[in-house]
């Protein structure tokens, strides 16, 4: 037997964890996968609130497909919205205000 060569895995005492303990990052994290859902959060933050017509003009895509991914970030709780008349306003859920922000500028 060469010297170089692993006999065996080493156990340790690993702490278990309670994987459902993670289950609210896995939502978040799930909720900011997609380039379009960032470019969203993005417009949300440069302007503190923003009705789901303005996101239309401004990122070039259809309405239903805006708002599937406005559901998904809401679902996951990273925005509040208002209703008004017809309208729909989206803002930054205050509490998750800085971890958007760190993402929007790279400082994670």
């Amino acid at each position: 037997m060469r010297s170089n060569e692993i006999k065996a895995c080493t156990l340790r005492n690993v702490k278990k964890v309670d994987v459902k303990r993670y289950q609210r990052i896995a939502e978040i994290t799930s909720a900011l996968a997609n380039g379009t859902r960032i470019a969203i959060l993005h417009i949300i933050t440069e302007n503190d609130e923003v009705c789901t017509c303005e996101l239309e003009s401004a990122l070039g895509i259809p309405q239903p497909s805006i708002t599937v991914h406005l559901h998904k970030l809401y679902d996951a709780g990273l925005l509040e919205k208002r209703e008004e008349w017809r309208f729909t306003y989206y803002s930054i859920a205050p509490r998750y205000n800085d971890l958007i922000k760190s993402i929007l500028n790279n400082k994670l």
